[in-house]
């Protein structure tokens, strides 16, 4: 497997725009007759600085003295252009808001149905603070920015072009100094461009650091203050908080930067369009209510170029969104090692050859590993923190490919399910929290796995049953309980293999019995790999393999190995000794 899949990235600018292209299939029409909103709206507002215009022409020639004909309806005109024009301009916006709310809502869903798909590697490398951070901040960016900024985009886009047009029928030399000050908005948007989000890009991955560091300290709370480890999170917390303010007042700067340049371009432009409106009446080339349209359709330009590059900013912090979010909906979805199934031997579910694996930082794990599971077979995997236990659970599901050797499988790793010593209830009843992993489940089979597991005491025990509400915002249950449940879950799917990875390692000693019970219902109708907490759950297991630093040191029974008077005899006699191995 490479190891580049394990990492997340923000798709470039090319896969967005294929992804956005298939998106808007089906509302292409839709989309269509919204510009063309956009494009009347740009139109109309158009007849105001012209109107005007007239208005000081016939001013001029015929003085102050009386009103010039036409006085009224021409201000009726310029009332309902601009009434017009900012029906239009709602009207637009209300079309392009619902067209952009739904793609918001699409991709949100693309993005949670990759999220789910990913890799566990993957997972664990890039951490869920990063997948959190995409599925809420990312998501909000988006949803927060386009149904503003869209409007405004096409509004100054199609003003910019409708005025350079309407310049030209004033006095064609007007539209030199619109033209001439084209490469110095180009090159405003060109520095804002190279500078602008390289800043964006890193301020987002450091708000992604700080998520995962909140999210671990609050996820893992009660070990934070069993090792007395608040003030070390605190300080890291700290630290990227402060990261994330060093980065925000970078973009701010890069604003600052761009604003100045656009007044800039600004003043000089109305200077230039005045001076040359001025030296042109002067010589009666035209009148100076043409000077005054030119000017005010000048002003006009300058709303809608600074618009366009304004939003940018928005803009291209929306597309930095788009771009993580597409990263993650466009992750390679690479198969996992067991993808490839050979036919094995019928005896064997999985096969382990002389494999090696190190991560990709280059820590070597595992070293010649040989294990073979066999259907209905239970493998209890013992040793030291460290020794590479989980990780060799990791690869026997899936989850990782070996750095050397082989894994061979006659099941895929679809059929493989792992429970690890996390406890998680999803929101809604405990029937669906269980029939997540069946879903047309009967009432008999629901029954029969909370009966086997010993989880119906409980379930049965709780207000309203199996219909009881839990999770979030509901009734929580205890960390013991909502173990309980996840191993009645797996006895409903009963998997060809499950692997239990310190499943009842945080429950005290009463849970501990009730939840060791379920465990052993739960393989003695699956082949499992069992990495054991507690000793007498390896000696309940058909084999037990013994690790140290990487290697399987030892392996057989239970008393096979007592009688071999090797490391896990000399644990075993620790263990029941009541001393820590």
């Amino acid at each position: 497997m490479s190891t580049n899949n394990y990492q997340l990235g923000a798709a470039d600018s090319a896969t967005v725009l294929r992804y956005l292209w298939k998106m808007i299939r089906g509302r292409r029409l839709a989309l269509a007759f919204v510009l063309l909103i956009f494009l009347a709206e740009s139109a109309t507002a158009l007849v105001v600085p012209l109107l005007i215009g007239r208005i000081v022409d016939q001013l001029s020639f015929n003085g102050v003295s009386q009103l010039p004909d036409g006085f009224a309806l021409m201000v009726a005109a310029i009332v309902c252009a601009a009434l017009a024009a900012g029906l239009l301009a709602w009207l637009g916006g209300v079309g392009i808001s619902r067209i952009s709310e739904t793609l918001i809502a699409e991709i949100r869903e693309d993005y949670v149905g990759a999220a789910l798909r990913l890799p566990r590697a993957t997972v664990e490398t890039a951490g869920t603070g990063d997948i959190v951070t995409r599925a809420s901040d990312d998501i909000a960016q988006l949803s927060g920015t386009m149904p503003d900024v869209l409007p405004r985009f096409f509004i100054s886009g199609f003003t910019v072009l409708m005025i350079g047009g309407t310049m030209t029928t004033i006095d064609w030399r007007f539209l030199i100094v619109f033209v001439a000050l084209i490469p110095l908005y180009i090159s405003h948007i060109r520095w804002y461009l190279d500078n602008g989000p390289p800043i964006y890009r890193k301020q987002r991955a450091v708000e992604s650091i700080r998520g995962q560091h909140i999210l671990g300290t609050l996820d893992n709370m009660d070990t934070v203050k069993a090792h007395q480890l608040s003030q070390h999170q605190l300080e890291r917390i700290s630290v990227s908080s402060w990261d994330k303010v060093r980065w925000a007042m970078r973009t701010r700067i890069v604003q600052n930067w761009l604003f100045g340049r656009l007044n800039f371009s600004q003043a000089l432009g109305m200077f230039s369009v005045l001076a040359l409106g001025v030296w042109l009446a002067f010589n009666g080339e035209v009148t100076p209510g043409a000077v005054t349209a030119a000017a005010l359709l000048f002003q006009r330009i300058i709303g809608p170029v600074q618009g366009l590059v304004y939003v940018m900013d928005d803009f291209q912090d929306a597309l930095t969104s788009l771009g993580r979010l597409v990263g993650v909906i466009k992750h390679p979805q690479e198969k996992a090692a067991g993808e490839h199934r050979r036919a094995l031997h019928p005896d064997a579910l999985v096969k382990l050859s002389d494999m090696d694996f190190a991560y990709p930082n280059g820590h070597h794990v595992l070293k010649n590993i040989d294990v073979e599971i066999a259907p209905g077979e239970t493998i209890a995997v013992v040793g030291a923190t460290g020794s590479g236990k989980s990780t060799l659970a990791s690869l026997v599901s899936g989850v990782y490919g070996p750095s050397r050797g082989e894994i061979q499988r006659s099941i895929s790793t679809a059929d493989i399910y792992s429970l690890s010593q996390e406890t998680h209830v999803f929101m809604g009843t405990v029937r669906s929290n269980l029939t997540l992993a069946k879903p047309d489940a009967t009432e008999e089979e629901i029954t029969q796995a909370l009966m086997s597991t010993g989880a119906s005491s409980f379930v049965m025990a709780l207000p309203e049953g199996l219909d009881t509400e839990v999770g979030h915002g509901a009734r929580n249950l205890e960390p013991s309980q909502a173990q309980h449940l996840a191993l009645a879950r797996l006895s409903l799917l009963n998997p060809p293999l499950v692997i239990l990875d310190e499943a009842t390692a945080e429950a005290d000693s009463a849970d501990a019995e009730v939840l060791d019970r379920a465990s052993d219902v739960v393989t003695s109708s699956s082949a499992a790999i069992v990495i054991a907490h507690r000793l007498s759950q390896a000696a309940r297991s058909d084999r037990i393999v013994v690790m140290d630093n990487g290697r399987i040191i030892e392996s057989g029974s239970h008393e096979q190995l007592l009688q071999a008077e090797g490391s896990y005899a000399r644990l075993w006699k620790a263990w029941t000794a009541g001393a820590e191995p």
